[in-house]
């Protein structure tokens, strides 16, 4: 202690005391204003995606972050979109055939589903039967006018006589091609051809008369011998 008060005589500014400093208190939370200010700049002419507004920021920081999921969560939104679409399409053209259906149906008939399904398969039998009833009354038709037909055929026997034929079997194909330019429809022919004669017996059905026939061929005859005598007699 003797240390310490050693000479008490001498003055206090000879005594090397510390200055005193007021205390300061430690606190959890220092005021905002006492913080260091750090600015962030960011360039304009920065092009990477952070140089964008907060949204677009945190959308490229969420890709980075969990790129995998992220994908996945988008392709399934995508393919949902596409189902949505898919079945409102569906529904218009199932919609649009029920009206067109409708339209088609009888006077009276409900606009709802059920009522259209049902009526149109009554009316689908109703023109089964019809479509029955038709077919019958065809074939009796056809087969009334068929025998009509066979009763106005008549059956005809032509012979040709040319002496001194200039070309026999020229004048044979003329007789033939101008009986079916007629409609006549040949069923026998008997034939000899020479140079000094050509003979033909030719058995026809046709639905005209006999001299308009055998006028017919006489021309046709004329027309390839020339005016030689010739004898075209028709026979029933």
């Amino acid at each position: 202690m003797d240390y310490f008060f050693q000479d008490g005589s001498q003055d206090d500014h000879d005594l090397l005391w510390p200055e005193i400093f007021p205390l300061q208190y430690q606190r959890c939370f220092m005021p905002y204003t006492s913080r260091p200010i750090c600015e962030i700049r960011v360039d304009k002419a920065d092009k990477s995606p952070c140089s964008g507004n907060i949204n677009k920021r945190m959308i490229e920081f969420m890709r980075r972050r969990f790129p995998v999921r992220f994908e996945a969560e988008e392709s399934e939104s995508k393919r949902c979109v596409r189902h949505m679409i898919c079945e409102r399409k569906r529904r218009e053209r199932e919609k649009e055939g029920y009206s067109a259906l409708h339209s088609v149906l009888p006077p009276g008939t409900k606009n709802d589903k059920n009522s259209i399904v049902s009526m149109a398969g009554r009316r689908i039998e109703e023109l089964k039967r019809y479509k029955k009833i038709m077919e019958r009354r065809n074939q009796v038709l056809e087969g009334e006018l068929s025998a009509m037909g066979r009763g106005n055929v008549g059956f005809t026997k032509i012979k040709i006589r040319v002496p001194n034929p200039a070309s026999g079997l020229d004048s044979m194909l003329e007789v033939l091609q101008c009986l079916n330019s007629m409609g006549s429809k040949t069923s026998d022919i008997q034939s000899k051809i020479s140079c000094e004669e050509l003979v033909a017996v030719i058995d026809i059905e046709a639905q005209i008369g006999t001299a308009e026939i055998q006028r017919a061929v006489q021309r046709t005859l004329q027309e390839v011998e020339g005016e030689t005598s010739m004898s075209v007699p028709c026979t029933n």
